[in-house]
């Protein structure tokens, strides 16, 4: 009995409930009016595993005027996701802008990163990596 919950506790997690592909904010150089666009990074699009949202998070969050489209977990990710990201989830178009990204340890001791993801003020222009 002890052997099975040994091997229980170092079972992989399963990253299958969709990927994203990530995209930088930038400022766009563009007339005389400065603008914010996005440009997809140079990776593959990373799978996840959803997360529930609590509805003490969407309270909090809808006081100050952000809607929590969902959060999602990713395998421990250092390169930088943050606030100036935008993520499209599943090749879908639709953007949702990284509010929070965490540094976190799962229950079975990997490491994540957990990021809750919010609708963005407005759509932001997609960039060819050339463009800028």
């Amino acid at each position: 009995m002890r052997r099975t919950k040994i091997l229980e506790a170092k079972r992989l997690p399963q990253y299958t409930d969709g990927f994203i592909e990530i995209y930088d904010i930038v400022d766009k150089k563009d007339g005389d009016f400065p603008a914010r666009a996005i440009v997809k990074r140079n990776i593959k699009p990373i799978w996840f595993r959803q997360l529930a949202v609590f509805d003490h998070t969407r309270i909090t969050f809808e006081q100050s005027d952000k809607e929590v489209t969902r959060k999602v977990a990713i395998p421990m990710w250092y390169e930088g996701i943050g606030s100036d990201c935008v993520v499209m989830v599943n090749g879908r178009g639709g953007q949702e802008k990284v509010f929070n990204a965490a540094f976190v340890t799962s229950k079975a001791g990997f490491r994540e990163t957990e990021l809750t993801l919010v609708n963005p003020s407005g759509k932001y222009e997609v960039l060819d990596v050339n463009e800028g």
